[in-house]
């Protein structure tokens, strides 16, 4: 085609390749590099870089076992008049306590060592809480020994001693008991045999039974021949230690009877389940 008239036409310059020109780099302007080799690695650089890696881990689980798995709440479950606090330190809780750690078996073993708690059961709640379930003692019958009251709990535990009268005044007074040994942290050990087993299933029974602030007294002289006596001055006989839901059933229906019909004081003898006879004092 011809030129158009009043224009000249010049040809576009010629651009050399790159690996044409002197000093080239044998490819395109933003072409590929080839990688440069990296240096090999030396086993001290290796060692070192394991090294902190190891370091950082441990670190790492210093700072939860510290921070985040230390148990820092406690709960106790069960308790009245013992603190929280008693309970864990009978546990053996401590403020180095680890979650991962907790032994139920030892906190079992320090638990029941406290003669005032009986160990059930526990619960662990991720990452650092600890709820016990125990059980506590409930003090309910004082007994006498050379001129010591001893208090004794709901499965025949002795709790404490005292000289303290007033101290006695709801509780029930076992008497009759032929004692060899007695202290605290122990049942009591009686040279006749039944009589302990007697007094323990009875105050069991009176508890169950929501009565034991009725009774004064329950002799146990002889296992086979138990007498209770209430605070309104009614000597019930019971007979042996069998039966005693019903026995104890039997001589509450009709002590309620006996006080309705304005009676005071006598024997009700309930050695029978379902059957009873009452005697006055004064025949």
């Amino acid at each position: 085609m011809a030129p158009e008239r009043g224009f000249e036409y010049y040809p576009p310059p010629e651009v050399p390749d790159a690996w044409q020109q002197p000093g080239g780099t044998g490819q395109p302007e933003g072409g590929e590099q080839e990688p440069q080799a990296r240096p090999p690695m030396t086993p001290e650089r290796r060692m070192l870089i394991i090294s902190c890696v190891l370091i950082m881990i441990v670190s790492l689980a210093f700072i939860l076992r510290s921070l985040v798995f230390t148990i820092r709440h406690v709960r106790v479950v069960g308790i009245h008049n013992v603190s929280w606090q008693q309970v864990a330190l009978s546990a053996g809780l401590g403020p180095s306590s680890n979650y991962f750690n907790v032994s139920e078996q030892r906190i079992r073993e320090g638990v029941d060592a406290n003669r005032y708690l009986v160990y059930e059961r526990m619960q662990k709640i991720f990452p650092n809480t600890l709820i016990l379930y125990v059980r506590e003692r409930q003090p309910v019958a004082s007994i006498n020994y050379i001129g010591i009251a001893y208090i004794m709990a709901d499965d025949g535990m002795i709790l404490d001693q005292t000289r303290n009268l007033a101290q006695r005044e709801s509780l029930i007074t076992v008497s009759g008991l032929a004692l060899r040994d007695i202290r605290e942290g122990k049942p009591p050990l009686s040279t006749k045999p039944g009589q302990v087993e007697s007094a323990i299933g009875l105050v069991q029974e009176l508890l169950a039974q929501g009565y034991t602030q009725q009774v004064e007294d329950i002799n146990l002289s002889e296992p086979t021949s138990i007498y209770m006596t209430t605070k309104d001055g009614f000597s019930v006989h019971l007979g042996d230690g069998s039966q005693l839901r019903a026995k104890i059933g039997t001589a509450r229906a009709v002590i309620e009877k006996l006080k309705a019909m304005q009676y005071t004081g006598g024997i009700i003898e309930a050695t029978v389940p379902g059957e009873a006879t009452y005697r006055p004092d004064s025949i």
